[in-house]
């Protein structure tokens, strides 16, 4: 095998494990909070750019449609989010945050955000910043 495919193995590798490591953190989180990690991350997404269509929303997150309708009415049973329809396109349903939604995404991300900065800790703010950099490359 090639020193490339070597490192490309490696690189995956170490990505992966870091992966794992920031997504345990956050399930852990949420496991206190009684949500999932996609319920999270729909509050998160809704709580950071309003009012937004659901398709948005599965694109943002990199998921499929099916699996954001699901995700949304478990959230609409603990009135977090509620369904509007688009003012502009009759056929679009948004998502948005109810006061009950707002109040949780709230009262979760100080600490969340505390969670996640003590991950990347190990690396100072300009090794993060080419950390974005780098990794935003392959997006």
């Amino acid at each position: 095998m090639s020193d490339k495919f070597k490192l490309a193995l490696e690189l995956f590798e170490v990505l992966s494990k870091a992966t794992d490591k920031l997504r345990k953190v956050q399930a852990k989180q949420m496991f206190e909070q009684k949500l999932t990690a996609p319920q999270f991350s729909v509050l998160e997404v809704i709580h950071k750019h309003g009012s937004l269509p659901l398709k948005k929303i599965s694109e943002e997150l990199m998921v499929t449609g099916a699996n954001i309708t699901c995700v949304i009415d478990n959230l609409e049973k603990e009135n977090y989010v509620k369904r509007v329809p688009s003012n502009e396109d009759r056929r679009v349903i948004n998502a948005e945050l109810t006061s009950a939604g707002r109040s949780k995404i709230d009262s979760i991300l100080p600490t969340y955000t505390k969670n996640i900065s003590d991950v990347f800790s190990p690396l100072n703010e300009n090794e993060q910043k080419e950390l974005i950099r780098l990794l935003s490359k392959i997006l």
